[in-house]
């Protein structure tokens, strides 16, 4: 590691996952660097301008999760849920909407931010650490939202309202950890810290080349979990970069149904209002932002391996890594 440059590591909890970071701040150049003491004495101040940095992005997670949780009965999204309409938004609210809507548009409606009454009647009703604590039932007689309903929410500028379709909820979860992940990256940026990895549960912006490292940038490495050997794939080279997977190995949870217990996950899709059912289990996914990252791995899980290799080679600057159930590897163009 360049002698200029310190490894600061933090994590904690937020937004029902672990949030990690490895930063690389420098230390300011010093006129006389054989003065041990200066530098002693500017590893100090970093190490405390950074310490504060990292307060910043845990406070910055900690807001965006009171207001976008749909778990929180007092969040501002659940407002909106509540009411179906909302006028004098937060920017956050707002923007993440808009964003969600963004998204919907570019898949086309895969990725649809009016799936939370799929998603409860899923038994996706609590957050996931709850979902262990007992039997989960499905809603009877549950019929799934028509296709492209996102369309008729309406957003106004000029009053910052939203105002939902009838019998409508939205969830945001989809983006909503890779779009904090990407304003805590701005934020590093902005405070002058440009080496970095910002990961929340997985959902990571990569900036910069950690030192050390060859090819310069960063190593992520992907383990397929299918093969004996548990056999990893390196993703070299990223920088400035998002990074995220999406998996349906990682939340899945017993449901009741008819008497029966039924394995669920978190995937729906929105074409049938049921939990995706093909041979792809896992997609990382990678692009410009972690936001766009997260979304395009679960619209490629959910679409399969044709249509989401094709789907992923057509959007600029963004490659994929696709895993089967019996543990085959797919790559686009880019990997």
């Amino acid at each position: 590691m360049p002698p200029e440059t310190i490894e600061v590591t933090d994590s904690f909890r937020a937004m029902n996952t672990d949030i990690e970071l490895i930063l690389y701040p420098k230390l300011a150049s010093q006129p006389n660097p054989k003065k041990s003491g200066a530098t002693s004495s500017s590893r100090t101040i970093l190490e405390r301008k950074t310490a504060v940095t990292i307060g910043k992005i845990k406070e910055l997670f900690a807001q965006t999760e009171a207001c976008l949780s749909r778990f929180q009965p007092q969040s501002e999204l659940s407002k909106l849920n509540q009411q179906g309409y909302l006028t004098g938004a937060s920017p956050l609210l707002y923007q993440s909407v808009s964003e969600a809507l963004k998204m919907a548009e570019l898949t086309n409606g895969i990725f649809d931010p009016t799936l939370l009454k799929a998603l409860e009647a899923a038994g996706y009703d609590r957050s996931f650490e709850l979902l262990g604590q007992g039997q989960v039932v499905l809603a009877a007689g549950f019929t799934m939202p028509s296709f492209h309903r996102y369309r008729k929410i309406l957003l106004d500028p000029a009053k910052q309202a939203i105002t939902l379709p009838p019998d409508t909820k939205i969830d945001l979860g989809g983006i909503g950890k890779g779009m904090t992940v990407d304003r805590a990256a701005r934020l590093l940026k902005q405070e002058g810290i440009t080496t970095f990895m910002m990961s929340g549960g997985g959902d990571m912006y990569l900036s910069g080349e950690q030192p050390g490292i060859t090819p310069p940038g960063w190593t992520v490495a992907v383990i397929n979990p299918f093969t004996q050997e548990g056999e990893i794939t390196d993703l070299e080279g990223l920088s400035n970069r998002g990074v995220a997977t999406s998996s349906i190995s990682k939340r899945r949870w017993s449901s009741g149904q008819q008497g029966r217990l039924a394995v669920r996950h978190h995937l729906i899709d929105p074409r049938t209002g049921q939990p995706v059912e093909n041979e792809v289990v896992c997609v990382t996914a990678i692009a410009p932002s972690t936001q766009l990252a997260d979304v395009l791995a679960k619209t490629a899980l959910i679409l399969g391996p044709v249509e989401g290799r094709q789907f992923i080679e057509k959007q600029p600057g963004c490659a994929a890594l696709f895993i089967t159930s019996n543990g085959t590897q797919i790559r686009t163009i880019g990997i």
